[in-house]
């Protein structure tokens, strides 16, 4: 985006990949923290902001979890017309390609609140470096698992790191071969 834009709407993208359910309906700590803190930023967008109306929880995960991420979302007041549970990210990165691809086609794109463990701030900085001018914001829930468990789920982050921004390495190519084609003089040089 070359020019800051009016903002309208509201997307909460509330990251919830990579869960190992505790049991059938019992959903990690981490989670929870995680979910407490999509409701507070989902209260204060019903309290405060007049596009209120046009405001999504989108819940990154499998359906399995999904279903139970949304019902204790239901549980805390959301409107069940605000929840999309979607199940087809491999990773932030992905996620975020994804999601902006819809975003940029709004004239009007919306604030984005990104909820996720704090320990993974890193790996939303690195995936949303790109996505400059737009309003992107990170809500970190504290995650007490294990550093072991918290370093697998970077490293499955990182496996997944050649899915992400496709369409943008295939943009940035076709640049290049543009520029290369109108100035190939500029290799000649180069080379001498």
């Amino acid at each position: 985006m070359s020019e800051n834009r009016f903002v309208s709407g509201n997307v909460i993208v509330l990251y919830c990949n990579f869960v190992k359910l505790e049991s059938k309906e019992h959903l990690p700590q981490h989670i929870m923290e995680r979910i407490a803190v999509c409701t507070r930023i989902y209260e204060l967008i019903m309290k405060s902001k007049p596009d209120k109306s046009d405001t999504i929880i989108k819940v990154n995960a499998d359906i399995d979890v999904g279903n139970i991420v949304k019902n204790n979302l239901l549980n805390n007041g959301v409107d069940e017309s605000m929840i999309a549970v979607e199940s087809s990210y491999n990773n932030i990165g992905h996620l975020f390609s994804v999601l902006m691809d819809e975003i940029k086609k709004r004239p009007n794109p919306p604030v984005i609140y990104f909820v996720s463990s704090y320990q993974q701030k890193n790996i939303f900085d690195k995936a949303t470096a790109s996505y400059k001018g737009y309003k992107i914001q990170f809500e970190g829930a504290f995650d007490k698992r294990p550093i072991e468990a918290i370093e697998e789920d970077a490293k499955r982050e990182k496996l997944s790191k050649k899915f992400t921004n496709i369409k943008e390495k295939g943009k940035n190519k076709m640049v290049d071969m543009l520029l290369n084609y109108i100035f190939p003089e500029s290799k000649k040089r180069q080379s001498s």
